[in-house]
């Protein structure tokens, strides 16, 4: 059977706050439920942790033993700038434009739509195509007319998105031994306020400083539920060897692509209409409200 490459290829990114949001339902079943409304492809925002978490500890490794802050959260930003710190603060792209950069990478050469479920704010982004809270996607699949909780929990021989992890955890920074084994050096969670009397705390050693829950970043918002609902944290790299650029320099956005014809395939059409009738196409999703709504609405959402 021959492959349209006209067509785009349509990519849901399932937040944590997403995937904890939709319990009872599992992350097979949810992933089951998007790709009948229409995605091709469902994969985790573990996999933009996973390339942070890596491009953090190898950068840590390189520099040599000295405390850091490590930021991959516009909330955590927005704190530091607010609160002064002598520590050293090293910053990357949110998890989801990590993710998404990752996607583009490996599916180079064709056009790829991705919708982002979540309240993560770092996902308010030219790089994302839609960007919906986890209500907005339960709520469309209940009026698409698809229960998520009466979908099967295996996916019929078809090889599902990896979830487990290997150096990250929740939010993206490294996990605590994967770090300390990579860099040799501590990870310790403070508040902004609290970053350096902590760091004075422990000038005879090396730490990242993880300010994440403090400042109540999204990804990272309950870290033990969300490791409860994966898989083994794996023993091996979880994500394929794609160049993917995780500083705070913006990534040129791709150009949508017109098959030379300048006529979309039936195919393509197809698979537009039906996005578009499960509620889920760029005009047709709800975008995620400004900040200062975030905030309180979407941090605590359960």
């Amino acid at each position: 059977m021959s492959v349209d490459h006209a067509r785009p290829i349509y990519v849901a990114i399932l937040g944590t706050d997403a995937l904890l949001a939709a319990r009872p339902v599992d992350a097979v079943q949810l992933s089951r439920a998007c790709q009948s409304a229409g995605f091709d492809l469902v994969v985790p925002v573990s996999w933009g942790e996973e390339i942070i978490a890596t491009y953090v500890g190898e950068r840590l490794a390189a520099r040599g033993a000295s405390t850091v802050v490590v930021s991959a959260c516009p909330l955590v930003n927005r704190q530091v700038m607010s609160t002064p710190m002598a520590a050293p603060l090293l910053q990357t792209v949110p998890p989801p434009i990590a993710t998404a950069r990752y996607l583009r990478a490996a599916l180079d050469r064709r056009e790829v739509h991705i919708t982002y479920v979540g309240a993560c704010p770092g996902a308010a982004s030219p790089e994302i195509d839609v960007h919906c809270l986890p209500d907005v996607l339960f709520t469309r699949l209940v009026e698409a007319g698809i229960d998520a909780s009466r979908q099967p929990r295996h996916l019929d021989g078809q090889v599902p998105a990896d979830r487990a992890r290997y150096a990250s955890s929740p939010g993206g920074l490294p996990d605590a031994n994967w770090l300390m084994a990579r860099a040799e050096m501590r990870l310790v969670q403070a508040a902004p306020v609290t970053a350096d009397v902590v760091a004075q705390l422990h000038r005879h050693e090396a730490l990242v400083i993880d300010l994440a829950a403090s400042c109540r970043c999204v990804c990272a918002h309950d870290r033990a539920a969300a490791v409860r609902l994966e898989p083994p944290r794996s023993t091996k790299p979880v994500v394929g060897n794609v160049h993917v650029v995780v500083t705070t320099e913006p990534e040129p956005v791709p150009e949508e692509r017109v098959p030379e014809s300048g006529v979309v395939a039936p195919e393509a059409d197809n698979r537009r209409a039906r996005f578009a009738e499960n509620g889920l196409s760029a005009g047709e999703a709800d975008l995620i409200p400004p900040p200062a709504h975030i905030l309180s609405r979407a941090v605590e959402p359960w």
